[in-house]
This record gives structure tokens, sequence and C-alpha cells, in this order.
């Protein structure tokens, strides 16, 4: 069976629905302790009934996949194959994608029960086993781009998904508002919520497209959300609204996270601890409740534990913690800094989460490091409910290819001040544009390593050589803004290029071709124009591009 080709009349109700979901701008949904919540954009529009599956359908084949431990072979793109719908997306000629990029990228070709030998038999036995009360996901020739189905339904079915497949799909999908569709929602959404997008034909205006995206919030709270236009288009336009709009992540998922020991106050040693009601603690112990720690220098500290504290004697009196590593993180950002300035709050979560990755040691499966200035500070309490929003908001971010160095008020190449921090946030900067800034040859990325940019190298030198006959050639057109440094370049394994101009980043696949440097003028173009008409004006910027290269 190929997916892409099957026509299915599933749901009789369905193009009423559809008309319906489609009557608001946006609508947003989510599932909690049973009952669902809808937001529509503008609020006096209906709220959706229903939605059309578009990719999601690829998150159920990937749920099997994960939960039946299948062993299916990688991907292989072709150049026979690289203009077809259902490759498109998925890597380059030659190339081959493995199971969790494939359903980041939204590959289809990846997924489809006949590559992957899923028969319908076996299908329905898996989905009536896990969800019985949902037929239409029980019913393999069902799963189709088009077939629409209730919101209700949909959250239902991600709030029941198999919870090995929800780990591994959450991971997986970390890429998405990182390098994938949902890129331009980063800023706004962070990398808390994990997204699979859709994006399909209306069916009562084929020429038009209804899109979205479908997942979960850091604490498996599951969202839905849909909008005219694709899903690039859809989540880049809304995503202010989704993020005001969408219900605060409880406790996140532990299972998923790294632990991180630590070693608190180890430049100041402890004399005694005490209960609260003034006991002495004479022996190793793990700490539960509120205590006073008196340290030989004469102050003392109030603090607070819930068992991730343990009191231990050897040469001298030490107090380890025991942390996820999200827990971790905000609680250097409850001590390093200030959890009320959200986006400076954010950059600081990740600088945090990269440090100790850099440069704790590994032991007993966990990373263990020191609480002091010499390395980062860690505060003894619970973490404050704007510091988990902050760890939460960056879940799973690092930053990759810099060593992450971050000061009070002194800013230089490669270390973020966060007294400047603070003020560029206030002024409408976001953590990712912050992160930029302080470390300009670094890139985010993923705790799994999929990095956001992967430098052409080649292709920066060639611009760097290009970019000061350009700007002379361009310095009498109206709009033109020069460039201080040529933009970096970042490889594009799928999709089509594109200029991030908030990072001054271009996004392409190669250099050494007419055609392939032509792309990267034009992309150039719309970031030198990125302040005038002229730069959202197509034919004039590919003109414009033929001409820098022709002369």
């Amino acid at each position: 069976m190929r997916i892409v080709f099957l026509v299915v009349g599933f749901c009789a109700c369905c193009a009423s629905a559809g008309v319906r979901a489609a009557e608001a701008e946006a609508t947003l949904a989510w599932l909690r302790e049973g009952v669902m919540a809808t937001r529509t954009q503008p609020a006096a529009s209906a709220a959706a009934h229903a939605s059309p599956i578009g990719s999601l359908w690829k998150l159920y084949v990937y749920a099997y996949l994960a939960e039946t431990d299948a062993r299916e072979a990688p991907y292989q793109c072709t150049a026979a194959a690289a203009n077809t719908e259902q490759q498109e997306y998925c890597c380059k000629a030659g190339e081959s994608v493995g199971r969790d990029q494939a359903l980041a990228r939204s590959c289809g070709a990846y997924f489809e029960p006949e590559r992957l030998a899923i028969s319908s038999g076996a299908w329905r036995s898996f989905w009536q086993q896990r969800m019985p009360q949902t037929p239409w996901l029980q019913e393999l020739s069902a799963l189709q781009p088009h077939t629409q189905v209730s919101v209700a339904s949909l959250l239902k079915t991600l709030q029941t998904f198999p919870l090995q497949a929800r780990q591994a799909a959450r991971q997986a999908l970390a890429e998405v508002t990182l390098s994938g569709y949902g890129r331009g929602a980063l800023a706004a959404l962070g990398s808390g919520p994990r997204l699979k997008t859709f994006t399909w034909r209306r069916a009562e205006r084929p020429d038009t497209y209804f899109g979205g995206a479908a997942g979960w919030l850091a604490d498996g709270t599951p969202f839905w959300f849909g909008a005219s236009g694709s899903s690039k288009a859809a989540l880049s336009r809304h995503a202010g609204w989704i993020s005001a709009n969408l219900p605060d992540a409880r406790v996140a998922d532990q299972s998923e996270q790294a632990c991180v020991l630590v070693d608190f106050f180890t430049r100041y040693p402890i004399d005694t601890v005490h209960t609260a009601s003034g006991e002495r603690i004479e022996q190793a112990a793990r700490l539960h409740g509120d205590y006073v720690v008196s340290f030989k220098n004469g102050t003392r500290l109030p603090i607070h534990s819930a068992g991730e504290l343990e009191l231990r004697f050897a040469q001298r009196s030490v107090i380890l913690g025991r942390f996820p590593l999200e827990e971790y993180v905000a609680r250097v950002v409850d001590r390093e800094g200030d959890a009320g300035v959200r986006q400076a709050a954010a950059a600081l979560a990740v600088l945090a989460r990269s440090y100790v990755l850099q440069n704790a040691r590994f032991e007993s499966g966990c990373y263990r490091i020191g609480d002091s200035s010499g390395t980062q500070r860690v505060s003894a309490r619970p973490s404050s409910p704007s510091a988990r929003a902050a760890a939460q908001f960056t879940a799973g971010l690092v930053v990759s290819g810099a060593a992450v160095q971050y000061h009070r008020d002194r800013a230089e190449p490669g270390r973020l001040s966060w007294r400047k921090a603070v003020e560029q946030a206030q002024a409408g900067m976001s953590f990712d544009e912050l992160l930029a800034q302080a470390f300009p040859s670094a890139a985010l990325a993923t705790l799994s390593g999929l990095e956001e940019c992967k430098r052409l190298d080649a292709a920066e030198r060639w611009l760097t050589v290009m970019q000061p006959k350009w700007h002379r050639a361009l310095r009498g057109e109206p709009g033109f803004e020069a460039l201080e440094a040529a933009p970096a370049v970042c490889a594009l394994n799928y999709g089509n290029p594109y200029s991030d101009q908030r990072r001054l980043r271009i996004y392409a696949r190669d250099w050494r071709s007419f055609n392939d440097q032509l792309t990267l003028a034009h992309e150039y173009l719309h970031l030198v124009f990125r302040f005038h008409p002229r730069g959202f004006d197509e034919a004039y910027i590919e003109q414009t591009a033929r001409r820098l290269l022709e002369g």
C-alpha cells in the first residue's frame, strides 16, 4: 500500500466538519485531565471540530515501529525519485535517512507501510490493543493525509500514545522548531513543546491550504494547532498567540532527562547542619524538610530538600545533590541570574545546560560538578516556577561549536554578559538572538546532536570574497543596508533554501555551481534589503542576483 495514492471515504460528516474547522483563522486545543480546552483567533470564530490528518499519519507509523522494536532499513534517497512528493524533504540523492530524522523532516517515503511490510491485520491488532475506542486509527487504509478526524479524538490518541514511542518521538521532534518547519516559532514557543507539523489542501477549496501541528508539552499534555496556510507559515504567523494561550507545562517527564550530581559549597567548609527546629544532624542522612547550614566562616544559609540533598561525613561535612538535568538548569538560573526576564533567562538556561555537559565529569550514570563561582553556582533550594519555566522553554537545547562562558557584567567574544543580555531582552531580542550574538561561531543543537547550523565554510569564504564587490554594486540601490560581515551559511539537508533575517544566516545546499551561487546571492539580497519593500519583491531580488553574478 502506498499511502499517497489511496482515496478513502472514511468520515461521513467530515466535509462539513472540515468547513467548520476552517471558519476560525487559527485554533488551538489541548487535553488535560480528560477535558479538552480550545482557543480561537479571532475569539468570536467557531472552534475547529475536525482536522485533516495530513502528515500526522507518520507519527502513528513511527509509534508502531518503536513499540514493536522494528529494525527497518534506512531509506535511501535516489536521483530518480528526487522530485516525487513522497521523497521530498527526505535527504539528498545518494544519502539515506533514519527513523528519527525521517519523522522530524516529515519524510513520507520512509514511513510507507508497503516499504516497511506492515500488514493491515498486524496494524489493526496493534492499535485495537492500545486504543480500542479509536476505530479510524485501526484501519491502515484510512490513514490518509486527507482523512478528517475530530480534534478531540486526535488529542485522545496523543494522550494515550504508547509511552516508549512518545518518549522517542519527543526526542526526534526536537529538530522541528530548531531547524525544521517550525523554526519560525522557536523564539516564541521554545523547544519545550515537541510537535509534528501537517499541511493539507482544504476539502472545500483545493487551491488553499490548512496547516498546523500536534504534539506534547514538556509535561506530556497533548495539543493541536491549525490555521490557514502551510504549517510553516501558520506556525510562524501565530507563534506568539500560541505561546500566550497554551497552558503552562507542569513538571516535565524526568525519565527522559540525564541526571546531575552537585557537590554543594565546595569553597565554603560546612560547620554544622540543623533542622528548622534546631536539632543538629550528627549522622549521614538524606534530607527531608527545612534546614539551616552553618559554615565555618560564620555565615548561615536556610535550605530545603525533598530528598534530593544528602548530608555526608567524610574528611569534612558535605552536601551532595542529585537532580534531573532540567531542575539543575533551573536552579542555576535562580542562582546566577533572574528568571523574571524571560528571554534572558532562557538564554542563561541554554548556557547552564551547555556548561554542565561540557565541563562535568561523568560518574555512575550522572554528570558530576561542583557548586562554585569557578564552575557555576546552584541554588540549594527548589527552583522557582519562573526558573523551571525557563528550563522547560529551552528543554534539550545546547550551544554547539563553542566553549560557553558567561559573566555578570563583562562581555567579550565567546562570553555572554548577563546584564547586557537582560537589557537586550527587554529591548525585544529573543533568547536565540542573544546566544547568536554572544557566540557567533556556534549554533544551537539538541542533546541528541542535531545541529541547527552545520557551517558550510567554503560557501562562507566565497561570500566573504564576493561581498565587497556586491556592496559596491548595490551602494546606490534604495533600501540597501550593508552587512558588517558575511553571513553564516548553514547546510540545508531538505526543504527550500532560505535566509534567516533575525540571525543573518543563509541555509543552502552547496555553492559550487552557478545555480548554487545564484541561490546564495538571492538569499544574501533578502538580508541586505530586509528592512525595505524590495526585500519582499522576488522578481527584483532574482534579477539583481543574476546581475551581481554576471557582473
